[in-house]
């Protein structure tokens, strides 16, 4: 968890912290592989998935009974 926490930025991880919540899962537009993508984190941090749908992410999230948080 330590690299997955590393590699985010100072102000993801503000917000992140701000939730403290386990339930929540944190959407970030993110670039993957030169394409515009979505971005789905675990509250610790932690990649679950990445779709190039933003609202596909929220249902990914949901889906998975984890409350969606847009993170810019």
């Amino acid at each position: 968890m330590k690299k997955i926490i590393e590699n985010m930025d100072n102000q993801v991880l503000s917000e992140m912290s701000f939730w403290n919540d386990e339930n929540v899962a944190f959407i970030k537009p993110a670039i993957e592989n030169g394409k515009e993508m979505w971005s789905i984190y675990a509250a610790d941090g932690e990649k679950i998935a990445v779709t190039d749908d933003k609202d596909f992410a929220f249902i990914v999230a949901k889906q998975n009974d984890l409350k969606p948080q847009l993170v810019q």
